[in-house]
């Protein structure tokens, strides 16, 4: 049975001084056992985080709860919507120790908004668990040619049964104060190879690049064979 692994979505943050928004983007991972490690990078001033770039992960026992924590992250003011569920390619052999390898190195990373962001460490970590990217037949898009999260999700390409709205948040409004590197206890940080100069791989995040390049309103497709958990709720409220 193939692995998998999800990208997700807040396509309205971050808002930056008026400037179109951007996106924001986490990922997760199935490990062998059925449970998953999931996490994101937040950005310096978000205070759950690590202090440093707003590092957090979460070891969940399945894909149902994982989904459901991200639902339940806008109470810790980190709202996430939807998500993309990718499956490894048939014949690639996942690589989750080497994927949380690359989560605690992102973890120790500062935060550059056009640079070491929420994108490149999403991509990073998801091109390490796949063994360079290879998901759904095709390869990761390379967030050198998506400069902003909703561009890069949106060029993401799934099946449409596997592009799906969050769960409604739950009642629950409280968070266990665990770890921000919740289940990477032991991991020892990995340098992914095409971030390392020299490499016949490396892949350069240019900051400045990227910063000055069109930052154009990107509008991300929604999920199409699902309803709105937010819309359906809604509604109800209206037949009462």
């Amino acid at each position: 049975m193939a692995a998998h692994a999800i990208a997700v979505l807040c396509p309205k943050r971050p808002d930056l001084m008026g400037q179109p928004l951007l996106g924001h983007v986490a990922w997760g991972f199935e490990l062998p056992n059925g449970e998953w490690m999931i996490g994101a990078v937040e950005g310096d001033g978000w205070r759950h985080g690590n202090g440093l770039n707003g590092f957090w992960s979460r070891r969940m026992p399945d894909l149902r709860r994982a989904l459901q924590y991200f639902a339940d992250m806008q109470f810790r003011d980190a709202e996430y919507n939807y998500y993309k569920l990718l499956r490894v390619t048939d014949e690639v052999y996942p690589d989750p120790d080497g994927a949380m390898g690359v989560m605690r190195w992102v973890s120790g990373q500062k935060y550059e908004l056009f640079g070491r962001n929420c994108m490149n460490s999403a991509y990073d970590i998801l091109r390490a668990f796949s063994r360079g990217g290879h998901f759904n037949q095709r390869t990761l898009p390379a967030p050198q040619f998506n400069w902003i999260p909703n561009g890069w999700f949106n060029a993401i390409q799934v099946p449409d049964s596997d592009f799906n709205y969050l769960p409604r948040p739950s009642s629950f409004r409280g968070f266990a104060e665990a770890d921000h590197a919740d289940g990477l206890d032991e991991v020892m940080p990995v340098v992914p190879e095409w971030r390392v100069k020299g490499s016949a791989d490396f892949m350069n995040i240019d900051a400045k690049q990227s910063e000055i390049s069109p930052k154009d309103i990107v509008v991300p497709a929604l999920p199409t064979h699902a309803e709105s958990p937010d819309l359906a709720e809604s509604e109800e409220s209206e037949q009462v």
